[in-house]
């Protein structure tokens, strides 16, 4: 069913917004050091959107240096349990899931109705073609949720790939309108080798997005890509649930698994809400 009217006038805004100049505004602003200010903003972010700050490790607005440093919080130690079958792929980001499925002919869903492809999301037929008949799973992070992203399964990362691109919005309303719209937004490709085969863990940047940074990247991962680049990370080893990532503001975590794994758990659909460290097969 194609989007209605509302819908598209909604979303076609933002193909004349200058999103990459306010992407770097919204940069500067969260990363303002005025204790006045970071204290009115980020209380009133947090009571905007319902923050639960009991599960964060510091858990007082005061205790931010900045609107940044506070979206990229941590959590309490031990907040986040995993499943104690250690082969069991977990879900590494808070959030909503917005899709999910098998992928069929390298292609992956988007909304109902738009699909697209393995091979222009991941910047590689190569890659895209090892999860050919495997599974994905979209998981959307909303303002309120935690935006750090973890390894689903023990592994060692062998690349990143870092590609340039537009800075729509990941809403709901945007994925219904705008045509292959994840593979159209930068985005950085983490492909992990585990004990049971390639899994790609895919962080989509979005309008306000101002930095994906890795754990072995570093700050240095905060500069916008202008081309695509393609780095080997040599190894890098990810305990099953540790730290891969995180977004400077948020937006959208893809899954994605080879044809030997097992499908997502039964009760896993689009709109359910997830944690990371719940298991998902």
């Amino acid at each position: 069913m194609k989007p209605g009217l509302w819908t598209r006038l909604k979303v076609w805004p933002q193909y004349l917004l200058p999103a990459h100049f306010l992407t770097a505004l919204a940069r500067r602003i969260s990363n303002c050091r005025w204790r006045w200010f970071n204290r009115l903003f980020i209380g009133v972010f947090v009571r905007a959107f319902a923050v639960d700050m009991s599960e964060a490790e510091r858990g007082q607005v005061r205790d931010y240096s900045c609107f940044d440093d506070f979206f990229t919080r941590r959590l309490k130690p031990g907040a986040r349990p995993l499943p104690a079958d250690e082969g069991s792929l977990i879900c590494p980001a808070d959030g909503t899931i917005s899709a999910l499925g098998r992928l069929t002919g390298g292609r992956l869903i988007q909304a109902k109705g738009v699909d697209y492809s393995a091979a222009d999301l991941l910047g590689s037929a190569r890659r895209a073609a090892a999860f050919d008949g495997g599974h994905f799973m979209t998981v959307y992070l909303a303002p309120r949720d935690y935006h750090r992203v973890h390894s689903p399964l023990a592994g060692r990362v062998v690349e990143e790939a870092r590609i340039p691109g537009a800075l729509f919005s990941v809403s709901e309303a945007t994925t219904q309108v705008v045509p292959g719209l994840f593979c159209r937004n930068e985005r950085m490709c983490a492909h992990i080798e585990t004990a049971r085969g390639p899994v790609a863990v895919v962080m989509v940047a979005a309008m306000l997005v101002a930095g994906i940074e890795t754990v072995w990247g570093g700050a240095d991962d905060l500069r916008p890509p202008h081309e695509k680049r393609t780095v080997p990370v040599d190894g890098f080893e990810l305990a099953r649930g540790a730290e891969l990532g995180r977004f400077h503001w948020g937006s959208t975590v893809i899954v994605m698994t080879p044809a030997g794994f097992p499908a997502w758990r039964n009760d896993l659909r689009p709109g359910v809400k997830v944690k990371m460290g719940q298991a998902l097969t």
